[in-house]
């Protein structure tokens, strides 16, 4: 359990101690009093819709031995023996909550003897992370965010919580805007730093692909001298930006095409440390398996049968990033392999569930087109032939001026990938249904003006042997549509196909 020195907390903060015991320690750091246990120290933030310091009552009543505070006034709702210059709980006051928060992760991680590894790209940063789990596991004691908490509170936190004897901590490092990718990096000051692609996730509030990237790779301002960047070489801008660090950088590379893991291992200009390439992918039976070869200077060293216990090609790419991780932290890549082999998806992403003989794939924890498209490969790479695919897709948020055009593709690429009937939801639904009939004039395609509305339509169309994918951003809630569709597949002692009807948003036959 890590432990926190007082004198360790206001030297990394500034803070001044007004109360309390000088030689205290806390074994826990906390900014909600609901957590609090005995010897926990309460950090009282102060947010847009909430305030920590109205709750230091609460907090002490829970066993709090220490309050780090920005409000004096709000002292006045602790008791006199509290706030005495003598009273047994420790008092710190600093100028803003949220930055010492943030500069005692920063002061902690220093003096953690784990590896660092931190995490971004417009998609995948969670799997990915799950993926560099896996791999580490068999040879490494890890430790890892949890849920989201990937942002300027969520980082520091998940650092915190990090034991002494945790070789490897993973952290995923999100953003909304320019600066906080940075922010995030400078505390965590990671030892590899991975990059897992430039989408258009945040578009509408960046504006260009190309203040992505910047955004993105913001994740090198607290790389360590000695650390490892980690990039995507199948992704263009990726592998421009590599190219132009003019050695700054120790680099590696994933890609899935064999010239470029001759060419990334082998620039003179600018040299990886090595490539790791994915070839000979295929599907089958609701797994992938590919050959990952390692490459130094351009030769090909070591190739390493995988197996990932999901369908998707773009699972490979995240499952090569893990492997090059396990690389620089010395794990045997076939051990590392064997643990990618135990790797599990984490909350609606992709989940395989099957009801009433229909397979879904629920996959709506979030949505842009890069995911959007990896879904739809994914779940027409699991039908076989003559099995009906149905696409229930919400919209896709925050796409700025870009958001019309990219429904319209989104439409375009459900006609490409042979699904056999298309239910939208969301503002965007008839860019989404005009992309489809542009490829697919007579795909069947249904609009509805919110996400129960699709699924009480979906229901009674879906018949055994169906597949069905369920996606959209989280705005739009789809995993509702999920919960419903399981609940009637369930109760339905027979479930009829009943596409043909003239009222508005009834699905037409072609």
């Amino acid at each position: 359990m890590p432990e926190f020195k007082l004198q360790d907390i206001l030297a990394w903060t500034g803070g001044k101690l007004v109360a309390g015991p000088e030689d205290a320690c806390f074994d826990n750091i906390s900014t909600d009093s609901r957590t609090i246990k005995p010897g926990s120290l309460f950090l009282a933030l102060r947010g847009q819709q909430f305030d920590g310091h109205r709750f230091l009552n609460n907090a002490l009543t829970a066993g709090a031995s220490g309050f780090v505070i920005e409000d004096p006034a709000a002292l006045n709702d602790l008791p006199d023996e509290i706030k005495s210059p003598n009273g047994p709980a420790a008092i710190i006051l600093t100028p803003n909550t949220l930055a010492a928060l943030q500069d005692i992760a920063a002061g902690y991680r220093l003096t953690l003897t784990g590896k660092v590894v931190g995490i971004t790209g417009s998609v995948g940063k969670t799997s990915t992370r799950q993926m560099i789990r896996a791999c580490l596991l068999p040879a490494l004691s890890v430790h890892q965010t949890s849920a989201n908490m990937n942002n300027e509170i969520g980082l520091p936190q998940t650092l915190l919580q990090t034991e002494a004897e945790n070789q490897a901590v993973i952290l995923e490092m999100g953003m909304r805007g320019p600066g906080e990718i940075g922010l995030l990096s400078r505390i965590a000051r990671p030892d590899i730093a991975v990059v897992t692609c430039i989408g258009f996730s945040h578009i509408g509030r960046l504006g260009s692909q190309a203040a992505i990237l910047s955004a993105k790779t913001e994740i090198v301002e607290g790389l360590s001298p000695e650390g490892l960047l980690i990039l995507n070489a199948d992704d263009p801008l990726l592998r421009e930006f590599g190219q132009n660090l003019k050695g700054k950088y120790r680099l590696a590379y994933i890609t899935t095409s064999h010239e470029r893991a001759v060419e990334c291992s082998s620039d003179a200009a600018n040299p990886a440390g090595f490539a790791i390439l994915a070839d000979q992918i295929q599907t089958s039976g609701g797994q992938t398996f590919f050959t990952a070869s390692l490459f130094i200077a351009g030769s090909l060293r070591q190739n390493i049968a995988v197996s990932l216990p999901f369908p998707g090609a773009h699972h490979v790419l995240n499952a090569l990033i893990g492997l090059a991780v396990a690389r620089e932290m010395q794990v045997d890549l076939v051990q590392a392999a064997a643990g990618a082999a135990t790797c599990q998806n984490t909350g609606n992403r992709q989940r395989i569930l099957m009801a009433g003989g229909v397979t879904i794939m629920d996959d709506s924890y979030n949505a842009s087109p890069e995911s959007m498209l990896a879904a739809l490969r994914t779940l027409a790479g699991l039908a076989e032939s003559g099995q009906k695919k149905i696409a229930a897709l919400g919209g896709m948020l925050e796409l700025g001026e870009y958001e019309e055009a990219a429904h319209h593709e989104l439409g375009e690429q459900v006609a490409r990938c042979g699904f056999d009937l298309l239910l939208a939801t969301g503002p965007q639904a008839a860019a989404v249904e005009r992309g489809a009939h542009m490829v697919c004039p007579g795909l069947p395609v249904g609009l509805y003006p919110d996400n129960i509305a699709l699924a009480n339509a979906l229901w009674p169309l879906l018949s055994p042997g169906d597949f069905l994918l369920i996606k959209g951003s989280r705005g739009f809630a789809m995993e509702k549509v999920t919960e419903l569709i399981l609940e009637k597949l369930s109760n339905a002692a027979t479930v009829k196909n009943e596409s043909c009807g003239g009222q508005d948003g009834d699905i037409k036959p072609c």
